[in-house]
């Protein structure tokens, strides 16, 4: 069984800091640069910025702009619940309730 979760931060940044203070996501220095990766068991679906609307002719052409959901979204899957640690590192990232209709969801 799995237990998934749909995060929503203000930004990128926000949203990777949160992840790496929850730990589940690690961080280790490949040549010169930090690489982030989940931990393990953890599964990540970064969707980053969400836009919806908009409107195109038949060429393709943008008639009217989509216009973008506010914050940086990721998909969390893991096969057991958070813990109090992780829901308390993640703070007011974790969307409740869930969205009735995802933008993206797990195969």
């Amino acid at each position: 069984m799995f237990h998934d979760y749909y995060l929503r931060g203000i930004d990128r940044d926000t949203v990777r800091a949160a992840l790496l203070a929850a730990g589940l996501t690690v961080e280790y220095i490949e040549g010169d640069a930090p690489v982030r990766v989940p931990a393990e068991g953890v599964n990540l679906s970064t969707i980053g910025t969400i836009y919806e609307g908009g409107e195109w002719d038949a060429d393709g052409n943008v008639v009217t702009a989509p216009t973008a959901v506010p914050g940086w979204h990721v998909n969390l899957r893991l096969e057991r619940e958070l813990s109090a640690g992780e829901l308390a590192a993640l703070g007011d990232l974790v969307v409740t309730p869930e969205p009735g209709t995802p933008y993206r969801v797990w195969a």
